[in-house]
């Protein structure tokens, strides 16, 4: 799927306003969130990046099998953008792919592979007793460097409409299932002109 922030900066007028935007989308604030959205023709693409804190609560690799859990159904859950967007009636707009991206699940999913080799390997007592020492000391280090970075959830969506005259915007239902997130920046290109937003749980559609 292309990128949409460089189309978005390019067609941005006047060059102050595409600045600012283009710092908003390059910040890593907590509680915030980015979205890009372009309408050309019937596709409809939208992408959006927020820390992963606004979704999890977290930003370190998972520690604790709760956080593994919650990190698989955040995954899962993104995933579904039609539980996410709700059109405006009569655009008939479909979800034609969906994809979630994040460091966290890349070592997560890494990991749970390991892991799951590792279970078959058959070695002795003692050398279990060094390999688990080893990584024990791995995973600390590991967690005391993931709470000193910052991780983000970036989504990619296109979705095909059928009658795209009538899409004026779509509801973003975000925010009721991630609470943490308190605003999210829209930048959005239609055929109807440019647009700059800001969003929050008692502001949430996107105008098009």
């Amino acid at each position: 799927m292309k990128c949409l922030g460089g189309v978005l900066l390019l067609l941005a007028a006047p060059m102050v306003t595409a600045e600012s935007v283009e710092r908003h989308l390059e910040s890593h604030e907590h509680g915030k969130a980015s979205m890009n959205v372009v309408l050309q023709g019937e596709i409809l693409e939208v992408e959006i990046k927020t820390p992963a804190a606004n979704i999890l609560g977290f930003e370190h690799e998972p520690a604790t099998d709760q956080q593994r859990q919650a990190l698989a159904v955040a995954a899962a859950h993104l995933e579904k953008a039609e539980d996410l967007m709700l059109f405006s009636e009569g655009a008939d707009c479909r979800l034609a792919s969906a994809e979630v991206k994040s460091a966290l699940l890349s070592r997560f999913e890494h990991e749970s592979k390991h892991d799951h080799e590792s279970e078959h390997e058959h070695e002795s007592e003692h050398e279990h007793e060094s390999e688990h020492e080893h990584e024990s000391e791995h995973e600390h280090e590991s967690d005391e460097e993931g709470h000193r970075s910052h991780s983000d959830f970036e989504l990619s969506y296109q979705f095909r409409c059928q009658k795209p005259e009538v899409l004026s915007g779509f509801s973003l239902e975000l925010f009721q299932t991630y609470p943490l997130m308190k605003q999210l920046n829209v930048q959005s290109i239609s055929p109807t002109g440019q647009r700059y937003q800001e969003l929050d749980v008692d502001n949430k559609w996107v105008n098009l």
